[in-house]
């Protein structure tokens, strides 16, 4: 090779790795940036509930009886660290309330309000923080996969402006922590099974690892951080029983179906985890009433075609953001032209994948292709079974696709010697990458978006902007343990010295004196019964954009 030839090469990974780091620094700015502009969700406002050290039981029986009170003492008490509670507090209403919730982020929550403030942008800061992590988690899987720093650095350019990575990046919920303890157990488990790829062997057979992977000599050291890994990914989510179980099914299938050294390290440090995550176990079996009350328990649903639409959509999601409740192609009931447009953008997305899925497949070794194959192939099943799917369940999903993507486009535009074709998948990466940013650039200056739960928060700032516009306002909100997260989520976009009177039962509802207008919020038919039959007043639907949000009582 010539030096001219050299020069050009050196030229070409230089200019790469400025245009990763471009990308880096993008997805950063994008976790960043206008943290506090989208609606503060329900789940958001439970969060906040959590750290606060309140339970539902207790705010409802203080604050839910009739009486009124202030947005800004609500938010006080109920979403900000109060000196009377602890962080046991927190885990105690978890455990009473929300069993199915691991701890881990909440507790670290916690103490991050109380370093920061409990202001929206500094609690869902943390998951923000959180997310920088999946950088080098990635890199170092894609290392201990591949052996190629260049598949670590693509498969980071693509989850540094994923759409997915980004929106839950501003999530002050535990999914981003999730994917980081996914993406490190994965990384902790293959350095405990491998040993160095041999040196000498070119780029195209380094990248695919045409090399045999045997194991190395047991580690007892790598073995115990990985327990200490799926320790904390079991406290940070129920969901990492589906990583644990994947990681079993990888591991006998490698060592083919023998009791080895390896499977035996496995079954321990597996046993280990579990066994320190014991306690929390104990918990949800206590409370497994309260979780079936609450969300219901797993059962499994041969309804298959029902969960493949919801996988699809969710799939294109993470690269395209098109969803109908906020993305970056809107839809009309009727546009056939943006269903159309959806549909191609759907197809081409899904060819790709399936492209990278087969490529992986035909052009590594066992370990390699099967550890990918069976974090996408598992996840996806059994969250099928139980009725499952929805894309923060998804994470471990999510990456496989992500690092089968990744390996495709690397073999195809960074290592490739075909030149012709090798701008031809240089150009496919540009137009992904390029469809992230644009995806990230308008949910960044959107206030509301899909993993906002619009069925809860669609109408919130247009209902507020009419109270806020009144000179005292009472805001009436009657319900039960689903109103506490709604009128908590509601009240962030209130005046902070707007009434509230919240209660429980109808008959606890007696309107003060005093008030220029009276608002009923999502009121229930019990409340307009009382309100209208037994006390004689009238109620009027003034914002109904399908069901009525808000109504105006008059006397």
């Amino acid at each position: 090779m010539n030096s001219k030839s050299l020069q050009n090469g050196r030229l070409h990974q230089i200019s790469l790795r400025i245009l990763i780091l471009v990308i880096l620094i993008t997805g950063i700015f994008f976790r960043f940036t206008n943290l506090d502009r989208k609606v503060y969700s329900f789940d958001e406002s439970i969060t906040s509930l959590r750290i606060s050290g309140y339970t539902w039981t207790e705010m409802v029986q203080q604050d839910f009886q009739g009486k009124t009170i202030s947005v800004a003492d609500l938010q006080r008490k109920y979403q900000q660290i109060n000196p009377e509670k602890s962080w046991l507090d927190t885990v105690k209403g978890l455990a009473t309330e929300e069993p199915q919730l691991p701890p881990l982020y909440f507790i670290l929550a916690r103490f991050w309000v109380q370093l920061f403030g409990p202001q929206v942008a500094t609690v869902r800061s943390l998951s923000a923080w959180m997310s920088l992590l999946v950088f080098p988690s990635i890199y170092w899987l894609c290392w201990e996969l591949f052996r190629s720093t260049s598949v670590g650095w693509v498969a980071v350019a693509i989850t540094a402006v994923s759409p997915f990575h980004v929106l839950y990046a501003q999530e002050a919920r535990p999914y981003m922590m999730f994917a980081v303890l996914v993406l490190l157990s994965n990384a902790i488990l293959l350095r405990a099974l491998a040993k160095p790829a041999p040196t000498g062997a070119t780029p195209t057979k380094r990248i695919a690892l045409q090399n045999s992977p045997a194991t190395s000599k047991f580690s007892k050291a790598v073995w115990f951080i990985y327990a200490i890994g799926l320790t904390l990914g079991l406290y940070c989510s129920l969901l990492f029983f589906i990583v644990i179980f994947t990681h079993g099914i990888y591991v006998i299938i490698t060592e083919k179906w023998r009791i080895s050294k390896t499977l035996i390290a496995y079954l321990l440090a597996s046993a280990a985890a579990i066994t320190f995550f014991t306690p929390w176990i104990c918990v949800l079996i206590y409370n497994s009433q309260k979780i079936e009350a609450t969300v219901g328990l797993p059962r499994i649903s041969l309804s298959f075609m029902s969960s493949i639409k919801p996988l699809i959509i969710i799939t294109c999601r993470m690269f395209v953001d098109t969803h109908w409740a906020g993305g970056i192609i809107k839809l009309g009931s009727s546009n056939l032209a943006t269903d159309l447009i959806r549909l191609i953008i759907a197809v081409v997305l899904l060819l790709a994948i399936s492209y990278s899925i087969y490529w992986i497949y035909k052009s590594t070794p066992k370990r390699v292709w099967l550890f990918v194959l069976t974090a996408i192939a598992i996840t996806a099943i059994v969250l099928i079974a139980v009725g499952g799917v929805a894309d923060r369940y998804l994470v471990p999903y999510i990456l496989g696709i992500q690092l089968a993507l990744a390996y495709l486009f690397t073999v195809k535009s960074v290592v490739a010697t075909n030149s012709r074709k090798k701008k031809l998948w240089q150009l496919g990466l540009i137009a992904v990458i390029s469809s992230e940013i644009i995806s990230c650039a308008v949910s960044s200056q959107s206030q509301l978006w899909w993993n906002k739960y619009p069925s809860s928060t669609k109408y919130n700032p247009q209902v507020a902007s009419i109270v806020n516009q009144a000179k005292k306002p009472l805001v009436i909100c009657h319900g039960g343990n689903n109103l506490t997260g709604k009128i908590l989520s509601f009240s962030y976009l209130l005046k902070p010295e707007i009434q509230l009177l919240l209660a429980v039962k109808p008959e606890q509802v007696k309107i003060p004196d005093g008030f220029s207008d009276v608002f009923l919020y999502r009121s229930t038919e019990l409340l307009q019964f009382e309100l209208e039959k037994v006390q004689k007043s009238k109620i009027t639907p003034i914002y109904k954009p399908g069901d009525v949000w808000l109504w105006r009582l008059e006397k």
